[in-house]
């Protein structure tokens, strides 16, 4: 099963191994890790992932949240950004420094009968969001560079992360569970264990809101877009399959996914 990985720096960092396809092969342990952004992590965070061999980091944020938290570096290994551009999923794990900012735009909508209608509309933001990982174009074009780099065995251990490791980071593993025939049910699990992980930094951060606004409607849907629901990924295997009809269509003519590059990445991936 999917082992978590406590660091010191990290609430979201789990090894993705341990888990049986359909065929009774185990993804194994130490090819491919999940989490939320490497900006905090410590001296002893950075000898740990040294000491899994960590070859390559694939950073899923935008140009301006790698400015403002720039990932620690860990000599030796190779950094690659590919950010989808997810505007909400930005949004969704936005740190204290920008909290004021943010809850002052979202009061200011809350102070009207008709803003306040419209955060309760956008409640449902985040299913479209990962509708929009499945079917924009350009993020598209980024999750098939990322299927790239697993089809070449130099670069496990590979890390993959975004800045709460949710949204973009969870569509990556996604995708990458699907290549490797896990079945829904399973890659669905993988999906939810993020709101266990995410607990306990979910209610700090609700805290950290409540210090600059009780506003029930701004906290509400500041609440949701920091929960880890089956909806949302729901929404995605739901705009795949109205996409191209069925998982591997859609795996095949939107990602590049060709039985060469899926056998490849099977045989780097799966136990023998």
């Amino acid at each position: 099963m999917t082992r978590i990985i406590t660091l010191e720096g990290t609430f979201n960092t789990r090894d993705i191994g341990g888990i049986l396809n359909k065929e009774g092969k185990c993804i194994c342990y130490n090819r491919m890790i999940r989490s939320d952004a490497l900006n905090k992590i410590t001296i002893q965070d950075v000898e740990y992932l040294k000491h899994l061999g960590l070859k390559t980091i694939v950073d899923f944020r935008g140009k301006q949240e790698v400015i403002k938290a720039p990932d620690i570096k860990i000599e030796g290994v190779k950094e690659i950004n590919l950010s989808p551009n997810a505007e909400v999923a930005n949004l969704a794990s936005g740190n204290i420094v920008d909290d004021q900012q943010k809850i002052d735009a979202l009061i200011k909508i809350s102070s009207t009968q008709e803003g306040r209608l419209q955060l309760k509309a956008r409640s449902d933001e985040m299913s479209e969001q990962m509708r929009e990982l499945v079917n924009s174009s350009y993020a598209n074009k980024q999750y098939t560079s990322f299927i790239n780099l697993l089809t070449d065995e130099n670069n496990p251990p590979l890390l993959h992360h975004c800045k709460g490791g949710k949204d973009r980071t969870g569509f990556a593993t996604i995708i990458t569970l699907f290549i490797l025939d896990v079945s829904l049910e399973k890659v669905k699990e993988e999906y939810m264990l993020t709101k266990e992980c995410m607990a306990s930094r979910n209610e700090k951060r609700m805290n950290e809101y409540r210090q600059y606004t009780n506003d029930p409607f701004v906290l509400e849907y500041l609440s949701g877009l920091m929960q880890t629901k089956e909806v949302y990924f729901d929404a995605a295997i739901d705009e795949m399959i109205k996409l191209a009809g069925s998982i591997p269509n859609y795996l095949e003519k939107y990602l590049d996914v060709t039985l060469e590059k899926k056998e490849k990445i099977k045989q780097i991936f799966l136990s023998k």
